[in-house]
């Protein structure tokens, strides 16, 4: 979500189900303007439709220029009137939404869960088998993977340099299931770097959420920066997948970055 007002542009990613708007700390979408109630209204997600609700507030919500008397369902193209603001939401697509309904054979399974279970060898298994049915592509990549960490400084980035290259041409599902990169944002402030990865995690309910027995969080695996660094912003360990293009501090807040849920300007009544 960008919120744009006359002074400053802010940014806000949701990950949730619902997301309160307001005048008050406390809401997830705050616009501290007289005109705006203390909790003016919420947005729902549910069954992939957007819900907007008014609570009651002093001045209402209003929707393409009408009052909301009623829950109603939005789409992208609607504007959402709250006070001075107008906001306009989306849902963006998880690209690892699918990986779960990938058709994959008994034993391919069982190799996965090798590799989830972190046992000794599991990668290279799985490569020599996904060699024995053509797939070269895949197997390298887990070769690599298991090679990089025994490689000194100028074999490490050549084969960083490979990896990248091949997960381009790899379905990002089974990249997240076998990936291995580090575990950024600690919130223990480990004086180096967090000395787990995202393989060496526990698996939970969520295949894009997994559990650190370090500091006993979760941490979220990222497609994007911009996702990454929104979950930094409120503590949240992250792991990034190894697409994206990354560059130094990039976690760090940024005055303006791309939308992901919606966009809220000034309301100027036409």
């Amino acid at each position: 979500m960008k919120i744009r007002s006359r002074d400053e542009v802010r940014e806000a990613v949701f990950d949730g189900p619902e997301v309160t708007i307001g005048r008050v700390e406390g809401n997830d979408v705050m616009l501290p303007v007289g005109n705006v109630t203390k909790r003016h209204a919420r947005l729902v997600v549910k069954d992939g439709k957007l819900i907007i609700v008014d609570l009651k507030s002093t001045n209402g919500t209003y929707v393409n220029g009408r009052k909301l008397t009623s829950p109603l369902v939005i789409s992208e193209d609607d504007k959402v009137i709250v006070g001075d603001f107008t906001l306009q939401f989306r849902i963006d697509e998880d690209p690892f939404e699918d990986d779960d309904t990938l058709e994959v054979d008994a034993t391919e399974l069982r190799l996965l869960s090798g590799v989830a279970q972190h046992e000794e060898g599991s990668r290279l298994v799985y490569a020599d088998w996904l060699e024995g049915q053509g797939d070269v592509t895949r197997a390298e990549f887990l070769r690599i993977q298991e090679a990089i960490p025994n490689q000194g400084d100028n074999d490490f980035s050549t084969l960083s340099k490979r990896l990248w290259e091949l997960s381009k041409h790899i379905d990002p599902g089974w990249r997240r299931k076998v990936a291995r990169p580090v575990i950024e944002n600690c919130s223990l402030g480990f004086e180096l770097e967090c000395p787990k990865d995202w393989g060496s995690l526990s698996a939970t309910e969520k295949s894009g959420e997994r559990f650190c027995g370090a500091c006993r969080k979760r941490v979220y695996y990222c497609a994007t920066v911009g996702e990454a660094r929104t979950h930094a912003q409120i503590g949240n360990c992250v792991a990034v997948d190894i697409v994206a293009i990354r560059r130094p501090h990039d976690l760090e807040q940024e005055r303006e970055r791309p939308m992901r849920m919606g966009m809220i300007m000034p309301y100027h009544d036409e």
